[in-house]
């Protein structure tokens, strides 16, 4: 039998097939997620993106051979983007991304109406523009044809009811649109009251991997399907693939990379004092029952990598020849560590501890005779820098040192970017070598969830993990320069922005 988990991220859409009992992948359809981009304004292309998906279940079916041996499809996919839809199904207004900043004024009226320490005591979310609950406001004032009896679905959930024909929210996904009670896992009539929401624009809140029903039967004709294979959401994609990492109870670290990149725990109830409140933690509920996350994300990891070759016209295959070079370079004996500059990453803005979206990226130590090499070395090097800063706050906070961190995603297969992780966090990295391990960790909730499995623990019996060291003598030579001048640099800018 198999099981499917599909990953709708920011950059790329992925349909994998995996095989009992260890869920092997058996076949893998990607594709770019389609968007449309005018000026500073970002969308989800939302009917391309299901033409993809439905292109991708096609070939999917055909590796599978038996469309009825496919028992269950999860889906899993960015927080906070989500699809505003009329009592029919019709999309009403744009798909924004999760990064688009057209909400910033209505997340400011937001604030100024409900405040900031109310949010944070009822959602568990640092108030900011990019959750859902900004993006359907913006979309009430915007657009001509506001339906009376809309429902909001966040994209996950969205892919599923295109599958079903049946609606259902899922408890991560919605602790991420800022309108949840995160405490009482309900819809809070507080928030919603404030900003002149009707409580059944959300459908009600299930547990990831609930079946939310069987593929209908247009759906099922379209791609070759089985009417019998049932379908539910997985969650939010960095919670997905945490399950896959192993991060099952409180105690670990999970860092997930990918355009963004965050550090995930878990609680077993969620940090809404005034200390989760003044870092900026987000609070959220877990995919496994019983549990509360706290993640923090950076907006800009992966995205950095890609806006340096975007802008240098690097190549896939110069950029990996050249961190390869580099990474040759700092393994060898000889080798002094060294950084030629300082790089802090907020193209897209800031998260915690100091989280902005009008923060911006900064350069430090750049000169005439700097080198496309040089120059991406102290990108990757700005990326640890700025992970260290986060992990501080977060050891500072919960007055645990975590030895070590949890690696899943893009990074696994950087050897440069892990080296210099494990350096410059001072911490032995486990990477886990997962192919897919967002999607993995949605057919492993999925299966789980009803009946076809009774451990999700796949990935502890997998072999699939290899360590990366830190080395003492460079850990202490970046520490240093973390401490006299990275740390100086983000406190300096952050002050200068919070005055403009």
């Amino acid at each position: 039998m198999y099981f499917i988990g599909i990953d709708a991220g920011t950059t790329n859409c992925k349909i994998c097939l995996f095989t009992l009992p260890d869920f092997t992948l058996v076949s893998k359809y990607s594709f770019v997620t389609p968007k449309i981009n005018f000026g500073d304004t970002s969308d989800f292309d939302v009917e391309k993106l299901w033409d993809g998906i439905m292109t991708g279940m096609r070939e999917t079916v055909k590796a599978a051979g038996d469309p009825a041996e496919i028992k269950h499809i999860s889906v899993a996919s960015v927080g906070e983007a989500g699809v505003l839809t009329d009592a029919e199904g019709n999309i009403k207004g744009p798909v924004m991304t999760w990064y688009d900043t057209r909400t910033k004024e209505i997340s400011e009226a937001v604030i100024k109406k409900t405040g900031r320490q109310k949010i944070y005591n009822i959602t568990g979310l640092p108030a900011h523009s990019n959750y859902s609950l900004n993006k359907i406001l913006w979309l009430k004032e915007n657009i001509k044809e506001y339906p009376e009896n809309g429902k909001w679905l966040c994209m996950a959930e969205y892919i599923a009811y295109k599958f079903t024909g049946i609606r259902k929210a899922e408890f991560s996904l919605a602790s991420r649109t800022m309108a949840l009670d995160i405490k009482n896992k309900k819809w809070s009539e507080d928030i919603l009251k404030d900003v002149q929401l009707e409580r059944g624009l959300f459908s009600e809140p299930a547990e990831s991997g609930e079946i939310t029903g069987t593929v209908s039967r247009e759906t099922a004709q379209a791609a070759g399907m089985s009417e019998t294979t049932t379908v539910s959401t997985a969650g939010h994609d960095h919670m997905c693939g945490s399950v896959a990492a192993g991060l099952y109870d409180e105690g670990g670290i999970l860092n997930s990379t990918g355009t963004t990149e965050g550090l995930l725990f878990l609680k077993k109830e969620p940090g809404l004092n005034d200390d989760f409140f003044k870092f900026n933690f987000s609070n959220g509920i877990h995919v496994l029952k019983d549990f509360y996350t706290i993640y923090s994300s950076l907006p800009s990891a992966g995205y950095s990598v890609e806006w340096y070759k975007e802008k240098f016209d690097v190549s896939d295959e110069e950029f990996n020849r050249i961190t390869e070079k580099l990474y040759e370079k700092i393994m060898q004996k000889e080798y002094e560590p060294k950084a030629d500059g300082i790089f802090i990453p907020h193209l897209r803005g800031s998260g915690p501890p100091r989280r902005s979206i009008e923060s911006k990226a900064l350069f430090y130590g750049i000169t005439e005779r700097t080198t496309k090499e040089e120059l991406l070395l102290i990108i990757f090097q700005g990326l640890c820098f700025e992970l260290k800063n986060l992990l501080n706050s977060i050891e500072e906070l919960t007055e645990h040192k975590f030895a070590e961190i949890k690696v899943i995603g893009a990074a696994c297969k950087n050897k440069l970017w892990l080296k210099l992780k494990a350096d410059i966090l001072g911490r032995d990295i486990a990477v886990y070598e997962i192919d897919e391990a967002v999607s993995k960790g949605a057919a492993i909730l999925g299966a789980y969830k009803n009946g076809y499995i009774k451990d999700f623990k796949i990935a502890e019996k997998s072999g699939e993990i290899r360590k990366v060291t830190p080395d003492k003598k460079a850990s202490e030579y970046y520490n240093k320069i973390f401490t006299t001048l990275y740390k100086p640099f983000y406190d300096f800018k952050a002050d200068i922005e919070d005055k403009v």
